[in-house]
């Protein structure tokens, strides 16, 4: 692996983004607890409008973020994290909150980066937040139901205007009276949002009285038993989508309902229960109000009600199509083979980032007070809830792979870096291996627990046979067990930094320490450092797919200082300018 690539993963994830994006995931994931507790509550009492509240409170909730943490791209990301964590949900239909959740926080982010961060910035970027609820609404209802639900809607708006005697109403100005209301409800969360941000004073968390047991994404997940999410499935319902809809738009019904009938069909024999939303009345009664009114209205325009019922026919069966092929590419963007693919290279921080933000959810779910408590303190929950943000942002530790050839001073780097955090308060844990030369070539590798200070033997290179061997060298089991017992007892004693020097060919086919490193890379313990030489690192992030949020850098380009910067950030005094979030 040559330098450029190292300069490309080092534009991917520049120094501050561990720390930009376990702040996200914090802030995410107590998004998703909103949408969660308070989108059941406001659709169990059928309140209009809910994507719109709903809006407002992750407005309120990311105006008073950005105030309070300074990161730059915090909300995009947080918006990102929350969408992802809505992949995941038991309902059948995921794709439309999860773009619209997207599109809300990166047009509050556009607000903020055009107008600044300020009240200004929030009111604007909150007030298109908002207000686009409205307009996916509306793009929606096109998808689904085609052009004709726009001849459907011009009808009705005129006749109301006969009804109620307002000839000028024209069928733009409700759109228009809905917008500014909406727009009007964002910027005032957006405000009050950037005012009790710049009000909250953190105070320390306590822990959780009992460890909540972590939302994995593969606990979430309930396709019908036997359903394996493909990818050419997924191609080819995402390719069928916008066959079907041209051709009810085209073709006369008799041609285009056994087509459909047929895909509908296909679509029940794979996914079966997945298909839950076809099951529920609501839906059938609304698409029955689609026909009525299309036959009347549509019949009326255009002087015949058997056409305004064919134009309502067309428009259920495309509705109906239009569901259960939505349905079923969010049932197959479920495959943990996309997620995984979707989790690497530009993604892998996010796909990090969301496995904290599920860790952290079962907590934020457990500190949702009750509607009362919340109407009678609102300010007061909000700083609560953040000082859950700073624990959970500060229980995703940084984690660095130091990486160079042979010969390159990895290990007196790890050793330095060691001296420089202890020097500055922080107790640290861990293994070096350093080596032993004679006449340019190295003869043994010894082990030295970094919290005693003891050094045994590792390896040595050797023709004769034995129990471990990896290349010239033969590995001493007692060494190799004094290590794992260094990383075990350094990992309970909860230091500021852990530095495993290093992860090789043994660790990948599981001896060496690899054990230890299995239960690091389940339960960080705090900021680490893990030695990889270049040609095993991407063994190793298959290997730890944890890895994948971490920075790679290499040990001819870095410093001590730096190494600290990027692991203990804010923690660490005098880490170099710049290198903070």
């Amino acid at each position: 692996m040559g330098t450029s690539t190292f300069a490309i993963a080092s534009e991917r994830f520049p120094p501050a983004t561990n720390l930009v994006w376990r702040r996200a995931a914090a802030l995410g994931s107590l998004w998703a607890a909103f949408e969660i507790v308070v989108g059941s509550f406001l659709h169990n009492l059928r309140v209009p409008f809910t994507g719109a509240v709903l809006a407002s409170l992750g407005v309120l909730l990311m105006c008073a973020g950005v105030r309070v943490w300074k990161d730059r791209g915090l909300v995009w990301r947080a918006a990102l994290i929350c969408a992802l964590m809505k992949s995941v949900s038991p309902s059948a239909v995921i794709l439309n909150p999860m773009i619209g959740i997207f599109v809300e926080g990166l047009l509050l982010q556009l607000g903020l980066a055009v107008l600044g961060r300020n009240w200004l910035g929030c009111a604007a970027g909150g007030a298109a937040a908002v207000s686009v609820t409205l307009v996916q609404k509306i793009v929606s209802l096109l998808i689904v139901y085609g052009l004709d639900v726009v001849r459907l809607y011009e009808g009705l708006v005129r006749y109301a205007a006969r009804v109620t005697g307002w000839q000028g109403l024209g069928p733009e100005e409700p759109i228009l009276w809905l917008l500014g209301v909406q727009a009007a409800l964002g910027a005032a969360a957006g405000l009050t949002g950037w005012r009790w941000g710049g009000r909250y004073r953190p105070s320390r968390p306590a822990e959780p009285a009992r460890e909540r047991a972590a939302i994995a994404p593969q606990q979430r997940r309930r396709e019908p038993p036997g359903l394996q999410p493909s990818l050419a499935w997924l191609a080819a319902v995402a390719a069928a989508l916008p066959g079907g809809m041209y051709l009810v738009a085209v073709s006369p019904l008799v041609v285009s309902i056994p087509v459909i009938g047929l895909a509908v069909g296909c679509a029940l024999w794979r996914y079966g229960g997945a298909l839950r939303r076809l099951r529920r009345p609501r839906l059938w009664v609304e698409l029955g109000a689609v026909l009525l009114l299309a036959s009347l209205v549509l019949g009326a325009i255009e002087g015949d009600v058997w056409r305004g019922l064919h134009s309502g026919a067309q428009m259920i069966l495309r509705a109906v199509y239009v569901v259960v092929m939505f349905s079923a590419i969010s049932v197959e963007l479920k495959n943990p083979r996309l997620t995984r693919r979707l989790a690497e290279g530009r993604l892998a921080a996010a796909g990090a980032a969301l496995e904290a933000a599920f860790r952290a959810l079962p907590d934020f779910l457990s500190m949702m007070p009750a509607v009362r408590a919340v109407l009678r303190d609102p300010e007061g929950t909000l700083a609560t809830l953040f000082d859950r943000v700073e624990y959970w942002q500060s229980r995703s530790p940084a984690l660095v792979l130091l990486t160079g050839a042979r010969g390159e001073g990895k290990t007196t780097l790890c050793a330095e870096l060691a001296k420089l955090v202890r020097d500055r308060g922080h107790p640290v844990a861990g293994i070096l291996s350093p080596g032993s030369w004679s006449n340019g070539r190295r003869t043994a590798y010894q082990v030295q627990d970094l919290l005693s200070g003891e050094i045994r033997p590792l390896a040595l290179r050797s023709d004769q046979p034995g129990p471990i061997r990896q290349g010239a060298f033969l590995f001493d089991p007692a060494g190799l067990e004094f290590g794992r017992a260094a990383l075990a007892a350094g990992a309970a004693s909860r230091p500021g930094l852990l530095i495993v020097d290093e992860v090789g060919p043994l660790e990948l086919r599981g001896e060496g320490w690899a054990a230890e490193l299995d239960r690091l890379h389940a339960e960080p313990c705090c900021a680490m450092l893990w030695v990889v030489r270049p040609e095993l690192l991407e063994q190793v992030r298959q290997r730890w797919p944890g890895l994948r949020q971490a920075e790679i850098v290499r040990a001819a380009e870095t410093s001590p200082a730096r190494l600290a910067g990027l692991l203990l950030g804010a923690k660490t005094p005098g880490a170099v300018a710049g290198e903070s979030a």
